[in-house]
């Protein structure tokens, strides 16, 4: 039962990403001239249909996927010879109808990105102030404290956290650099040294400042018990006065698993409520296990409005920078599913950072959908963004294998024969099945421990 919720979510959301996908192809096809036979969301046996024109319209009983039928679409099921067919078409038509689905996808990652924007901002460079400085840094052994201003850095000026990180970023391994910082309203000099570069993956250990101030609270979380909610300050954690974000987490540490007193501040009233932390224990990278707290909250950061165009353009802009990311992550996929086959066959501990299937991603959906509409929008943004790249893989059954099918048609002049497609499809069938399985192995035992 506990599943069923999360389940229902992805559900959801997977019928729409997979509608959309869908309807690009169907959509091109009928503007190009190609009788649609079936569009189906789902597999499987049809559980609701209704026949208009020449098309059925389905839902299956399988709702992970869907398809479209085209009329002619298949050698092995012969040709009527009508010229309404898919493979009677030339090749440009039926490569932009195969990549219209890929394409829709990429334009409702960029219009859920934008409808996240417009409903939550964008977000405000945090100014330069130290919030927190981490045991045994580098920023802690240069003698940089909380509450510090970061004013420049190696002569340059920086006015915000991002052009404080900018400018840190230059600085190469070994080399002596110089922080000018407003303490007390004084300049003061600290001189440091980076080990690793900081361009080279190294930190300096410093964290910026933030209020103590509630963003998101996940619904059923330690905090909307406690009857908290978005734009609470918290004044106090157990008698322990809050200052920031960084003491907010330090109180909470203190106190995890035991129930206490709090204070804090709504529309400018004060409250008491009572708040019993989670306790988490996390292993550290010296192997030596630590007690935090977790009350599944967010940051509140400060946003301004904007509009309808800077909204789209932030949507261009955060699904090319997924893009980016994603490119950057496929190399390693053949890695991770090997991983993960050995760990199934060997009997082995799934890891945490595999490759997730749809049981993962049942459980994100449930997670983002208790934090809220916007954190469930932006998911399903990503993941449409993820579902198009996917489909453009040079994979036989995906969309980018009969793409490269039609680019040795282009160069040959001519198809690959039938049991060229047909072997070729039975490949890909067999990888696509090998990796869900994989994934879903790892799915079940990370859920099951």
């Amino acid at each position: 039962m506990a599943f069923a919720q999360p389940l229902l979510f992805l559900i959801i959301a997977l019928s729409i990403l997979v509608l959309v996908h869908e309807w690009g192809h169907y959509f091109v096809a009928r503007r190009l001239g190609v009788r649609v036979l079936k569009f189906s969301i789902g597999f499987g046996p049809e559980l609701l249909g209704i026949t208009h024109g020449d098309t059925r319209w389905s839902i299956s009983a399988i709702p992970f996927g869907g398809y479209v039928k085209f009329a002619g679409d298949n050698p092995d099921e012969g040709s009527e010879g009508l010229s309404d067919e898919f493979l009677r078409k030339p090749l440009p038509t039926r490569a932009a109808i195969v990549l219209a689905g890929p394409v829709m996808n990429y334009i409702l990652a960029i219009v859920l990105f934008a409808v996240v924007i417009l409903s939550a901002g964008r977000e405000v460079p945090p100014p330069s102030r130290v919030g927190s400085i981490m045991e045994g840094s580098v920023a802690e052994t240069m003698g940089l404290e909380g509450g510090d201003f970061i004013r420049s850095v190696n002569g340059k000026p920086v006015s915000t956290w991002e052009s404080f990180t900018t400018e840190l970023h230059k600085i190469k391994a070994n080399e002596p650099f110089t922080l000018t910082v407003e303490r007390d309203g004084q300049p003061v000099e600290l001189q440091g040294e980076s080990e690793k570069g900081f361009d080279r993956g190294g930190m300096l250990g410093v964290y910026h400042f933030r209020p103590a101030v509630l963003g998101f609270v996940k619904r059923g979380g330690p905090a909307w018990n406690a009857g908290l909610r978005a734009h609470d300050r918290i004044l106090a954690v157990d008698g322990q006065p809050v200052e920031g974000w960084a003491s907010l987490s330090h109180a909470c540490d203190a106190v995890a698993g035991r129930e206490v007193p709090i204070r804090y501040e709504r529309d400018g009233q004060t409250h008491d409520a009572r708040l019993t932390p989670d306790r988490v224990e996390v292993e550290g990278d010296d192997g030596e296990t630590r007690v935090h707290a977790d009350i599944a909250v967010g940051a509140w950061v400060e946003t301004v409005p904007v509009g309808l165009g800077q909204a789209i353009a932030g949507g261009f802009e955060e699904t090319w920078g997924l893009t980016r990311q994603v490119l950057g992550f496929l190399p390693s996929v053949p890695g991770l599913v090997f991983e993960g086959l050995k760990r199934m066959v060997t009997g082995q501990e799934p890891s945490d950072e595999g490759l997730g299937g749809p049981v993962r991603m049942a459980q994100m959906f449930g997670e983002a959908a208790r934090w809220g509409l916007v954190m469930f929008l932006g998911l399903m943004a990503n993941i449409s963004a993820q579902l198009a790249i996917f489909n453009l893989l040079p994979i036989p059954v995906l969309d980018g294998g009969h793409l490269a099918l039609y680019t040795v048609e282009a160069i040959t002049r001519r198809p690959p024969s039938i049991r060229v497609q047909v072997v070729l499809q039975q490949i890909g069938f067999a990888l696509l099945l090998l990796l869900m399985l994989s994934v879903t192995v790892m799915d079940v035992g990370r859920t099951l421990g």
